[in-house]
This record gives C-alpha cells, structure tokens and sequence, in this order.
C-alpha cells in the first residue's frame, strides 16, 4: 500500500512537472494584434573567434607561425586581418542590431507596435546571448556564425512568461549572407576572410546580425501559428 502511494505520488510530481514546462509556451492565449511589445538584449559576452588562424593570443610572432604552419610574411598578415577583424566586430554591435531587427520583424509577424520604451509595454521580449561569434577550423576552411541566444515574451501585464526557446545556431557564411553579393561565391573562407577590408567586415557583420534576428523572427512566427492551429 505504501508503495502504491509513493507510486502516486511520483507520478503528480511528474505530471506537474510537465504542466509547470508547458506553461512557458502560452501562445495560444494570445494575439497580439493593436498590442506594444519592447525588446530588452542582457549585456552579452565579448564575441569570440573560434581559431588559432586568427585568434592569436600572446604568443610570439616566431612561435605562432611555426605553431599554425605558416610563413613570418603570411603571421604578419593574419595579425593585421585580426586587427581590421577586431575593429569591425567593435563597430557593430551585433546584440543591439539582433535585438532591434528582431523586435521589427516580430512586429511584421504579430502585428504589435514595436517600442523602444520598456515602461508601460504590453510585452516584454528578453533575450540574453550566451556566446557568439565566428569559426574557421582552418586557413582554407568554410567560416562559420555561431550564436547561442535565448529570447523570452514576458507578459508585462500578468508578469507570465508567454513563450521561451533557445536558439542555437551554427551558419556557414555565404557571400549573400555577409551582404558581398554572388561574386564572392557560395562559401567564405578564413583566407578570403581576412583579405576583406574593415568597412566589408562591417558591412558582413550586419548582414549577419539581420540574418540571426531573421531566424529568431521566424521561429517566434512559426511557434504562435503553431499554437493557434491546434485551437
């Protein structure tokens, strides 16, 4: 008998378990048309590259070109396409163009107004970026965005969160995707990388915030339409 009631009791656990979880997805109670939603980015970590091609540390110029198999001349370049790459990703601030581009998107979605404004939002949109940044496993390798963010719709009126996802993303960048256009092909390589000047940088970067903020748009879309058809 005691252990038919510990059974039970185990099993409401669970079952609430699953009820608390599920709650984080209340989609389907709302539309958002004629609402305000205000988007709010946590201060992010410092964006990585994710390559000793590029991400040279306090080595010395001998020993790193030894290490990654390179010659003095080519170390001096890698060390200047890491200066101009550095420069570029401190020109764009890729949490702020993904919070703001997402918010727009968003809008165009559901239908809310966007506000720059949190005080007195219908909505809050939290997102928190826990890493960022790119990788290229080597000098003639594809370069890859890699970016894991979390977003959550808070009901600023209920104080309940409405929807949560964590999106993690791992993109090879294409010249369209950094915003080159077709000339620069299909796949960008750490070596074409690092040719590009400080203003294309800037401008890639951009484009790849867009993209990512695109995606977390879409998911959001895609979710509530979900939601909604199983009324």
């Amino acid at each position: 008998m005691k252990k038919q009631i510990v059974i039970i009791m185990l099993i409401l656990i669970l079952v609430s378990i699953v009820i608390i979880r599920c709650s984080s997805n209340r989609l389907h109670e709302y539309e958002f048309n004629e609402t305000t939603v205000a988007a709010m980015m946590a201060t992010p970590p410092r964006a990585q590259i994710f390559s000793d091609s590029f991400y040279l540390g306090s080595q010395g110029l001998v020993e790193t070109a030894i290490r990654i198999g390179t010659s003095i001349g080519k170390e001096i370049q890698l060390r200047q396409a890491q200066q101009r790459l550095d420069n570029a990703m401190t020109q764009v601030n890729i949490p702020e163009q993904i919070r703001k581009r997402t918010l727009e998107q968003s809008s165009e979605y559901l239908y809310f107004y966007p506000l720059e404004e949190t005080k007195g939002a219908d909505f809050l949109m939290m997102m928190k970026i826990k890493k960022y940044g790119i990788e290229a496993k080597s000098w003639d390798a594809s370069v890859e965005f890699i970016i894991d963010l979390n977003v959550r719709l808070i009901d600023n009126v209920r104080h309940i969160e409405v929807w949560e996802k964590t999106i993690r993303e791992k993109t090879v960048i294409t010249g369209s995707i950094f915003g080159l256009g077709e000339s620069f092909g299909n796949v960008l390589t750490a070596s074409a990388l690092s040719d590009l000047s400080e203003e294309e940088m800037i401008t890639g970067f951009t484009h790849l915030a867009d993209y990512t903020a695109d995606r977390v748009a879409e998911k959001i879309e895609e979710d509530f339409i979900e939601a909604h058809s199983q009324e």
